[in-house]
């Protein structure tokens, strides 16, 4: 009984042991808060010196910070003076590193930003709306029961409204209208 006893209290101190080591190891946290900036959150008390050190695309050393705290902190890094690439981020404590990041300095992509509606105006005649932010190549493509029926290319255009009407079409014929710009935009506009 006493083995018993012993075996159970030995447990429930791994046990207990175990679930601590998860709760500490959770509250050091890198989140990028802007393009240029990470933001370190360090929500447990320190034992020692913690050291962060961040690293460029060729694993050259490009900063080090050595903080000394006898209480959680927050510390936020601006990387908006150093050239674009491809940056890590290490935070270490006595125990070796508990969190790391990677992540893109200047590597900006304009996301193409296109609204585009078409509705069915009576009988025949489609209207088709595209309104796009910036100016870009656009097509338009007109499949008839999945045959392409039409095709139109604009240059340099922020959008365009126009009505398509067809002469001859087949009763009860599904008409898709496929419109795509250069710089990444696709949709597929069905009528019903």
């Amino acid at each position: 009984m006493r083995l018993f006893t012993a075996m159970i209290l030995a447990l429930s101190i791994s046990f207990t042991a175990f679930a601590g080591n998860e709760q500490t190891e959770g509250t050091v946290k890198l989140k990028k808060v802007k393009d240029s900036k990470v933001q370190l959150i360090y929500g447990m008390v320190p034992t020692g010196a913690v050291t962060v050190k961040i690293y460029d695309d060729y694993n050259a050393l490009v900063h080090s910070d050595r903080i000394l705290s006898k209480k959680e902190f927050s510390k936020a890094y601006d990387f908006s003076k150093l050239k674009d690439g491809k940056y890590q981020i290490g935070v270490y404590n006595g125990n070796g590193e508990v969190e790391h990041m990677e992540f893109n300095v200047g590597d900006k992509k304009v996301e193409p930003v296109v609204f585009s509606k078409l509705e069915k105006v009576q009988g025949n005649k489609y209207k088709l709306l595209v309104n796009s932010l910036l100016p870009s190549n656009m097509s338009i493509l007109i499949y008839e029961n999945n045959q392409l029926v039409h095709e139109e290319e604009l240059k340099d255009t922020k959008g365009f409204q126009k009505t398509y009407v067809f002469n001859h079409p087949i009763s009860n014929s599904r008409i898709e209208f496929f419109v795509k710009s250069e710089d990444g935009f696709s949709k597929l506009l069905a009528t019903k």
